[in-house]
């Protein structure tokens, strides 16, 4: 079975159209069509089927169609992971990082595990929550630091490494500063910054708060900026905060207040994809990220999900 006739099923369900898809593919439709005739004749059925609405998938075709996709992804990713290794034979380990993750766990993280590991390669990218898990999903990176469960948690094996309970910042002029704790009612219409669309936090206080029928007026921040959360103070309003993070607040005067609800936290996650099987010096790199795993924390010191326990002895 030619890899290429696969690829050229998959364009054509994606354009819904021979001439789209021969397009998009820089093939003349006859050639696109005989491709697909070749592959018909080898799985013994039809894939397409001509309607008043156009070309369709006939049923044997809608049932292939998401093995095939699975294939060609696979195929993407090892390409990809083939490309990254070095001249020497040195396969990198890639790690996408949600923004201060790594950093929370400990500053020195990566420079850590690299100076106990001489000559190991470690490719990382900080990148916003929602955008370092597709990074993983895509097979740009194979391990992921994360902001709680990922969202499409199908896909991923996932381990809690650290919890860590939300709060809001606010100074004493602030009507919220008075509260042992609060819920989404108190935060109705209250200017709260937070970080925006790119992150978890925003999407789980807009789902806790229609959840209560409540609505906060969510202000995008730029991150955690000495700067930023200044001029936040300044203007009497709360900023969304970790409670208990050392060093915060830095201003004097702020306070934190914590939320009742357990579920508002930004609770730290080692993830790779789903059957990832790692090598040996990568399961050693997973059971040095499990070793941070505080009290709490899903007793993530001991879970070590299928492949993460190789004996990698002195790898």
């Amino acid at each position: 079975m030619e890899f290429r006739n696969l690829y050229y099923f998959l364009q054509i369900c994606e354009e819904k159209s021979f001439s789209a898809a021969a397009g998009r593919l820089y093939i003349t439709q006859q050639a696109l069509s005989k491709s697909i005739k070749a592959l018909e004749k080898e799985l013994g059925a039809a894939l397409f089927a001509k309607t008043a609405h156009g070309t369709q998938l006939t049923a044997y075709g809608e049932a292939v169609y998401p093995i095939c996709k699975d294939m060609i992804q696979h195929f993407e990713v090892g390409v990809q992971k083939i490309r990254s290794i070095s001249a020497d034979g040195v396969a990198p380990i890639r790690l996408a990082v949600a923004y201060q993750t790594a950093d929370t766990l400990s500053f020195t993280l990566l420079d850590d595990f690299q100076r106990a590991h001489p000559g190991v390669r470690i490719l990382s990218e900080a990148l916003p929550d929602l955008p370092a898990e597709e990074a993983v999903l895509r097979g740009s990176y194979d391990f992921l630091l994360s902001v709680g469960v990922p969202r499409e948690r199908q896909f991923f094996t996932y381990v809690r490494i650290l919890p860590l309970p939300l709060c809001v910042m606010a100074g004493p002029e602030h009507p919220l500063y008075g509260k042992p704790s609060l819920t989404m009612a108190d935060l109705d219409g209250v200017d709260l910054h937070c970080a925006g669309p790119q992150f978890k936090t925003y999407h789980l206080l807009k789902r806790k708060a229609a959840e209560a029928g409540s609505n906060p007026h969510l202000l995008p921040t730029s991150g955690h900026l000495y700067t930023t959360y200044k001029n936040i103070f300044s203007m009497n309003r709360a900023v969304i905060g970790i409670y208990g993070s050392n060093g915060e607040p830095e201003f004097s005067g702020i306070r934190q207040i914590p939320f009742a609800d357990p579920e508002l936290n930004w609770d730290i996650y080692f993830c790779c994809r789903k059957d990832y099987l790692p090598t040996r010096l990568e399961a050693c790199f997973c059971r040095y990220i499990l070793s941070f795993a505080r009290d709490g924390a899903d007793g993530a010191a001991a879970l070590e999900p299928p492949g993460w326990a190789l004996d990698v002895g002195q790898a």
